[in-house]
């Protein structure tokens, strides 16, 4: 027997306690149990105060529709409705019949509608968490109010020391059930924050492992990535001094050199986002040199599909920031201008705004297809390219406490913006 109840205990308290419960719901399930037995105290109160059998008959009423609603919600998905169910049968039903058979507002039961105002907060969210507080408010202050006008209604203790006895008692109950209540809130609060606090951990964990391989597969990936098109370069120059050259098998190895080269700028992309996520070292640096330094290294790639480079800088821009990382934005940026530009301009601007130092990638390209423009942020998501680059982009401007969005339309071109604050202000 022993046995059974100890198994049945069990698996009622992983039923309504157990880790896939929601706090809120272990909530409630306390403070129905806490009012069940509250329920059984004040019958036993009642029989030996000799309030009568209709008192003690609606007190063990009360605790079976507390266990009652305790079964009802046990599949968890029904939390909800039965926190309203009690609130309406209890604090609208309940209370206001208790009220009126012990002593109206000399009573201790006020003490218990303060407790159904706090009981509803607990329990409810948002807007209806206040709605309902307010209509039980009101609706007690309406029920003091008709007491007093039509005391008639009122069932008085014989004696005073009756009333004393009664609002001591139930001023007890109504401390002792906030102080178990709240005491038990707390405690399912810290296991439900130690339990996230584990979760996070392994999660970091996880995090750091991906990382790591992602950083050793790219280190592994260059290598014979650059030996690849080394091999292609070589083979092409020899086919190109062949006195009978095969167009098809040139035109095949272009194409190879062009995936390998894309493949290429993936994995260099895949380094820095490893980079980013595993630790960036950042150190005071001037954005108007990385700005000057990354156009440098684009300058002849953009020549190649005769597109001309402006860049205006202000002087005297510093940021505390990676610089390889930053250049690394402003390289992809500068790459995505020059693939869907030919034979036009594309501007580099870099620029005081109020705090923060702004950045701005315009070409005149074929700009970015509307149903795209708003998930071009996104890994893998592409027009032409890796689906790499962009996301990288908004990774380190973002690990940089800055903002990056973009503005395209097609056939038109593309504008790229991106802020980082000021040296102060990322110390600040």
């Amino acid at each position: 027997m022993k046995e059974k109840f100890r198994e049945y205990f069990k698996k009622a308290k992983e039923l309504y306690f157990g880790p896939q419960v929601l706090l809120s719901a272990k909530v409630f399930y306390v403070l129905v149990i806490a009012s069940m037995l509250f329920c059984l105290v004040i019958a036993g109160v009642n029989a030996l105060g000799g309030m009568g059998v209709v008192s003690v008959v609606v007190d063990l009423f009360s605790a079976a529709f507390c266990a009652g609603i305790l079964w009802y919600a046990r599949t968890g998905k029904r939390t909800r409705q039965c926190q309203l169910i009690s609130i309406i049968c209890v604090f609208f039903g309940l209370f206001p019949y208790l009220y009126f058979q012990m002593g109206g507002y000399h009573g201790g039961i006020t003490a218990f509608m303060l407790f159904a105002a706090v009981y509803t907060v607990f329990m409810l969210e948002g807007w209806l968490a206040f709605g309902m507080t307010s209509l039980e408010l009101v609706f007690y202050a309406g029920i003091c109010i008709f007491s007093y006008r039509h005391p008639e209604f009122v069932k008085n203790f014989p004696t005073e020391e009756g009333f004393l006895r009664s609002n001591l008692m139930d001023l007890l109950i109504v401390g002792i059930t906030l102080c178990v209540t709240m005491y038990l809130q707390i405690r399912l609060y810290q296991k439900q924050q130690k339990k996230l606090d584990q979760q996070n951990q392994v999660l970091s964990q996880v995090n750091l492992s991906k990382t790591q391989f992602l950083a050793n597969a790219s280190h592994e990936m260059k290598t014979p990535l650059t030996v690849v098109s080394v091999n292609i370069q070589t083979v092409m120059r020899i086919l190109n001094h062949m006195e009978e050259k095969d167009p098809e098998a040139a035109a095949l190895l272009t194409d190879a050199q062009e995936e390998i080269m894309g493949l290429s700028r993936m994995v260099s992309g895949m380094l820095s986002l490893a980079s980013v996520t595993e630790s960036t070292e950042k150190k005071r640096c001037s954005l108007t040199t990385i700005v000057k330094n990354s156009a440098d290294m684009l300058r002849l790639l953009l020549k190649k599909r005769e597109n001309i480079l402006y860049v205006s800088t202000e002087e005297g821009m510093e940021v505390f920031a990676d610089a390889d990382l930053l250049s690394q934005v402003l390289v992809n940026l500068l790459q995505n201008a020059n693939a869907h530009t030919q034979r036009d301009e594309i501007r580099i601007r870099a620029f005081y705004n109020g705090s923060q130092f702004q950045v701005e990638v315009e070409d005149h390209g074929s700009g970015i297809r509307k149903e795209l423009l708003p998930h071009v942020f996104e890994r893998g998501v592409s027009d032409g390219g890796t689906g790499f680059g962009l996301f990288l982009c908004k990774t380190v401007v973002e690990s940089h406490h800055g903002k990056i969005w973009i503005e395209s339309r097609e056939g038109e071109g593309t504008k790229v913006f991106f802020t980082l604050p000021g040296y102060e202000g990322q110390l600040g």
